[in-house]
């Protein structure tokens, strides 16, 4: 039974949905229903109900499920234990968002390192979706993510809470304010940076008030920034001066006010697969994170 039609399998069943299961998967949605079918002729049996609307798991595929999981976790294991005695140290993989250089460097010094001095730690930038996909096909150990799915898979620390702002041309009508509402961004542009999510509740009414949503799919260094500076576009980002997307932004033409109405504030979390929190994996590790982020840092 080939390990990677578990693994189609796995995606399909947790979403019920061809094409997203493809796209968390990053291949085509042809290419998957071929491997479920595969895998469904070397069982014996149908996994999936194709209905027109909607995909739902047979009773077969609901037995598969357990199982399925339970192979890959072993064989993921059974990779880490030989890669550890091959080459005598640990090592993790670590997905990571844009965060301050502090964060990044304590969670790795004083969490990983504090635990295991001689493991080697390599860093993958990633959204938080691709992230969370990664943890649970096993290729990131953890995540630095800003978003959370249900996912009973999942369990999340939370790390870091950061005050959302917004970059707005640096002129009067602009760089007088204290904070800015959704009135002030009336008649101005949103730039949408590239792997921006959804909008959560508050921030939604600053995209309602804007004239115009700009995705901005390939950014080139310094665009933003002068896109904003130019004096018709302003673009969400963080308060916090040590944030990425803070120093990014930053400079001439350009001003970060906090947003108004907006209690909430941007929350980081550290993130693993469940099944990984035994002691002869990712415990040690996480419990020296919940202690050392015993409260999230708070900018």
């Amino acid at each position: 039974m080939d390990v990677r039609h578990l693994r189609h399998f796995l995606a399909v069943a947790e979403t019920l949905n061809y094409t997203r299961a493809a796209e968390n998967l990053v291949m085509a949605a042809s290419p998957l229903s071929r491997s479920i079918q595969q895998l469904e002729l070397e069982i014996g049996g149908t996994l999936f109900a194709r209905g027109t609307r909607k995909v739902e798991l047979t009773p077969l595929g609901i037995a598969l499920v357990p199982y399925a999981e339970k192979t890959l976790a072993d064989l993921d294991a059974l990779r880490r234990e030989m890669t550890r005695r091959l080459q005598g140290h640990r090592e993790f993989d670590v997905g990571l968002r844009s965060l301050p250089l502090e964060l990044t460097n304590a969670f790795i010094a004083d969490v990983v390192k504090a635990v295991e001095p001689e493991a080697v730690v390599r860093l993958h930038p990633l959204e938080s979706y691709a992230q969370m996909e990664r943890i649970l096909n096993g290729r990131l150990a953890f995540g630095l993510v800003n978003r959370r799915v249900d996912d009973r898979r999942l369990e999340y620390w939370e790390l870091l809470r950061e005050t959302p702002a917004i970059a707005l041309p640096d002129i009067p009508r602009f760089s007088e304010l204290t904070e800015v509402t959704p009135h002030d961004l009336v008649g101005i542009r949103l730039l949408m940076q590239p792997g921006a999510g959804s909008f959560s509740p508050e921030t939604q009414l600053f995209a309602d008030a804007a004239a115009e949503l700009v995705p901005v799919e390939a950014e080139i260094v310094g665009g933003l920034s002068a896109m904003i500076s130019a004096g018709d576009s302003c673009c969400l980002t963080l308060a916090n001066p040590s944030s990425p997307w803070h120093k990014y932004l930053s400079g001439d033409g350009v001003v970060i006010r906090p947003l108004a109405g907006v209690p909430a504030k941007a929350s980081t979390y550290l993130t693993w697969r469940t099944d990984r929190d035994v002691e002869a994996d990712l415990t040690p590790v996480i419990e020296a994170a919940r202690e050392y982020f015993a409260e999230p840092w708070e900018f």
